[in-house]
């Protein structure tokens, strides 16, 4: 799929995904869009390893982590993806800095004050930690500063030490 050049907004693409927006997962049936709904489905149909509590709070306090990786921590991300892949001449500096102290002042402290004494965000590594990871990676990759953030730097040094980490692909330009 070649996001940059919107392939996803293709009519072959949004018959699958209306919001021209990955992932799609079809199977056996079942046609899911979305990433949290994607992670549900798989973690209802295949429950082994569970990924999610059974335990209602602790499943709607993993609802929350996701909803606020979706809504919050993913924007000034994907913004500071697009924004630096463009060539430096067309780089808008301040909506970069705005990501930027999005992340750095607001989003990544949240992330450390929840994982100051714990290794992951709900009950052990679930739901939650794996919706982050790809948006971490990122974060890595454009070069956020996570030095501040001692908590979050050992929890996504956990979540590269896992065996799924090196599955996830983000393409090499950045």
């Amino acid at each position: 799929m070649d996001l940059p050049n919107k392939e996803q907004k293709q009519a072959w693409f949004l018959a699958l995904s209306p919001y021209g927006k990955v992932p799609v997962l079809v199977e056996e049936g079942a046609w899911v869009y979305e990433s949290a709904i994607c992670d549900e489905y798989l973690e209802e149909r295949y429950p082994e390893p569970a990924l999610a509590p059974k335990d209602a709070a602790a499943k709607s306090r993993v609802r929350l982590w996701v909803e606020f990786c979706n809504r919050d921590f993913v924007p000034p991300v994907i913004t500071l993806l697009y924004a630096l892949r463009k060539p430096s001449a067309e780089q808008d500096p301040d909506k970069i800095r705005a990501s930027r102290e999005k992340l750095g002042g607001e989003l990544l402290p949240r992330l450390e004050t929840a994982l100051r004494a714990v290794d992951y965000l709900v009950d052990g590594y679930g739901l939650a930690d794996l919706t982050f990871t790809p948006f971490m990676a990122l974060c890595e990759r454009l070069g956020v500063d996570l030095a501040p953030f001692p908590a979050v730097r050992a929890w996504y040094e956990r979540l590269k030490a896992r065996p799924s980490f090196g599955e996830v692909k983000l393409g090499s330009a950045a």
